[in-house]
């Protein structure tokens, strides 16, 4: 909660409900939220954190993100999650906008503890928060982002790939102190492909369509398993047994040696006693590469 930046400006109701609202939204796919962690502090160890949502396209337009929104976006989003106006997109429903090169995100707020172009360690954070963007939000068919943070925050958010954007209430913020006033940016699809590779916004609208098509429990597996959690750790967060965990890495190979027989060589076969170790290292190697593989995609 001390992570939460104070420009959202949320009522002390509002920030009282918002650990329940995270907590049922931390398993929907339509939220994507990641901590920079410093594992060589001795306490406080979670140095940034940042939350973004897909939208489903009513919500895009209701809330003008593609014109002039009204500031505060986050604050009202949270609200309608809060209140039931607003339901979390479906697993499916993303893959059908995705497939359709339509989703559309909004990053809801990204803070850390040391912020600012004079401190050395704060620039560190941004560098290790742009990584992290990309394993978070690479890999979808995008059709917008947008980004809603402090006026402050302009030094870190273009030369990430942000183009600068006005809310249709801009003049009433600017008596208001820079941390504590709103800031909108954002970058569509045709915006992106005008700048050169190498921003992270920018790069995240590099696609290709998955080749396999993991079906979401498998698609699962594989994001935990990226971060190298082990067999052990893996079971209690897909709630499965050992053998329902096997079913799973055997149902992600025999899709892929369906769809190309010669992806895993010499370790192809059946014996997954053997062969099980080399072929989870292949495939993990080649989602690291290719993170659309982990994304929902329901074409038609």
């Amino acid at each position: 909660m001390n992570l939460l930046p104070p420009w959202l400006g949320l009522s002390a109701e509002q920030k009282q409900a918002l650990p329940r609202l995270w907590q049922q939204l931390v398993d929907e796919p339509s939220m994507i939220s990641a901590i920079v962690e410093d594992m060589a502090l001795p306490a406080e160890r979670i140095q940034g954190w940042g939350v973004t949502l897909i939208l489903p396209k009513p919500l895009v337009g209701e809330l003008q993100l593609d014109r002039q929104p009204e500031a505060f976006v986050t604050r009202r989003v949270y609200q309608s999650l809060l209140d039931g106006r607003f339901r979390p997109m479906t697993d499916r429903e993303i893959g059908q906008e995705n497939a359709a090169g339509e989703l559309t995100m909004l990053i809801m707020h990204f803070s850390a503890r040391q912020y600012g172009p004079g401190s050395p360690y704060g620039h560190s954070l941004i560098a290790v928060a742009n990584d992290t963007y990309r394993t978070f939000h690479d890999g979808y068919n995008l059709r917008a982002i947008y980004y809603e943070t402090n006026a402050a925050d302009q030094y870190a958010a273009v030369p990430s790939g942000f183009l600068r954007r006005r809310f249709v209430n801009e003049a009433e913020l600017t008596p208001l102190p820079l941390e504590v006033r709103p800031a909108y940016f954002g970058l569509t699809r045709a915006e992106a492909w005008q700048q050169q590779p190498g921003p992270p916004t920018r790069n995240s609208f590099e696609h290709q369509p998955p080749l396999f098509c993991f079906s979401a429990s498998q698609r699962r597996l594989l994001w935990f398993a990226l971060f190298d959690e082990s067999d052990e750790a893996l079971m209690p967060l897909l709630d499965v047994s050992v053998h329902g965990l096997k079913k799973l890495w055997r149902g992600i190979y025999e899709r892929i040696e369906d769809r190309m027989p010669a992806f895993f060589g010499d370790a192809g076969g059946g014996d997954d006693g053997k062969r099980g170790p080399e072929k989870r290292r292949q495939v993990m190697a080649y989602v690291r590469q290719r993170l659309e593989e982990l994304r929902p995609w329901a074409p038609g």
